[in-house]
């Protein structure tokens, strides 16, 4: 069984790509990823969702700056 900071990690390396997924907000719960394009509605989602749910909200292309690259290239490397 995968440690919960494994998955967690391998999903940020999926989905925190501002080229692919910019401006989008991913409920992770279980093994099930649900796609928003409102925090809001995402919020309510992983709120309402029994357990543990994971919100990742990716920032748009114009939104990176070298402190997320930076956050980025660190955790690939580990």
């Amino acid at each position: 069984m995968e440690r919960l900071e494994d998955l967690i990690k391998g999903y940020v390396v999926r989905y925190m790509d501002p080229n692919r997924f910019g401006g989008k907000v991913f409920v992770i719960h279980g093994k099930d990823a649900l796609e928003f394009t409102d925090l809001n509605k995402a919020r309510s989602t992983a709120l309402s969702m029994p357990g543990i749910s994971i919100i990742i909200a990716v920032p748009k292309r114009d939104e990176v700056d070298e402190a997320f690259m930076r956050f980025m290239r660190l955790v690939r490397e580990s």
